[in-house]
């Protein structure tokens, strides 16, 4: 009987560890609405070749409550960046057409997206070639 409980916490301890790690990866921050205090977000890049990540999670799902006038993306990291912005239709689905990719000209060069942002869900990618480079994601306004 005592070996048999042994082997079942092994299974709970290796699906709460794997349940943990998808959460670390995809962080969803939620209904950002106009005033809201600017965000400071950690994390690790994805490998991606310029602006394809295939087909990996994306590292954050922004939900915009209000169209803004004026709301700025930055990505501030050690390696050669690549900010991929990608908005979802009503139904959850990407609309590659207004998707937007900001590229890092040099190593450590901050990468922006500034503008008018429609209400609506965008999903969030921070790339480079390598892979596993620490960034820093502001968002404000």
């Amino acid at each position: 009987m005592k070996r048999l409980k042994q082997w079942m916490i092994l299974p709970t301890t290796l699906a709460m560890l794997l349940a943990n790690a998808g959460l670390l990866h995809s962080q969803t921050v939620q209904r950002l609405a106009p005033g809201f205090n600017a965000l400071e977000l950690q994390g690790t890049s994805v490998q991606g070749n310029n602006c394809q990540v295939g087909n990996v999670q994306p590292q954050y799902t922004i939900t915009l409550e209000q169209d803004f006038g004026s709301l700025k993306f930055s990505v501030q990291s050690p390696g050669q960046s690549a900010l991929i912005i990608e908005p979802l239709n009503p139904a959850g689905e990407p609309v590659a057409s207004a998707r937007q990719c900001v590229l890092a000209s040099a190593p450590g060069q901050t990468v922006e997206a500034p503008g008018y942002w429609e209400e609506g869900t965008y999903r969030i990618y921070i790339v480079d070639s390598a892979g596993g480079q620490s960034y820093t994601l502001l968002i404000r306004q």
